[in-house]
């Protein structure tokens, strides 16, 4: 069952009154409400998520209609909290084995920059036969996490909280950590010579 209700040009709290209303006479279905302002979407899209309800936005024009799911099981596949942790997870891991993948060549760019004595950093040498294994590693990664954005969370039809809003910028400074240590023997070796 679809119900429609009609909350444009009202002032808040109406919306979310009417909404209330509308999903207690309902015991299950989807509830469609049609809105103007962006407060009112706000506040309707708050009151259905504090419910437990799930939710979905769409454009009509000018106005938008949120549905409303009241009675059905939704299974929502990517939760906010795994979300969170998920991505930093991975993005650190990312960063981590791009740390490791750059440790043979470490040491005299810290000297170089920071003028510090390598000689306790000569374990690092130890991951040096790794070096292919962990950019490998680490490009997976974050081609996991990019074709995540484009192929899952781009078409979620709600995107709240701030990982799912700044996927893409918090993603973009990952990439870009994790590619200058991933080349960086590569071209480590062109700034050492110019010094």
């Amino acid at each position: 069952m679809v119900k429609k209700i009609d909350c444009r040009n009202l002032a808040c709290p109406e919306p979310v009154l009417k909404t209330k209303e509308a999903l207690e006479e309902m015991e299950e279905g989807i509830l469609e409400v049609k809105l103007n302002s962006f407060s009112s979407i706000q506040n309707v899209k708050r009151f259905a998520k504090n419910q437990g309800l799930y939710i979905s936005e769409k454009k009509d024009g000018k106005d938008t209609i949120i549905s409303i799911v009241k009675g059905y099981e939704c299974e929502i596949p990517y939760k906010q909290t795994n979300e969170s942790k998920s991505f930093w997870t991975l993005i650190i891991g990312a960063v981590i084995t791009a740390f490791l993948a750059s440790t043979c060549c470490l040491g005299p760019l810290l000297f170089l920059i920071f003028g510090i004595s390598v000689g306790s950093l000569s374990f690092l040498h130890i991951f040096a036969p790794y070096h292919i294994y962990f950019s490998i590693a680490a490009v997976l990664i974050i081609l996991y996490l990019w074709g995540n954005w484009f192929f899952k969370l781009r078409k979620k039809p709600v995107c709240e909280g701030s990982i799912c809003k700044n996927y893409v910028k918090y993603l973009t400074i990952g990439t870009i950590f994790v590619a200058i240590l991933v080349t960086y023997p590569y071209w480590a070796q062109y700034i050492l010579i110019g010094e």
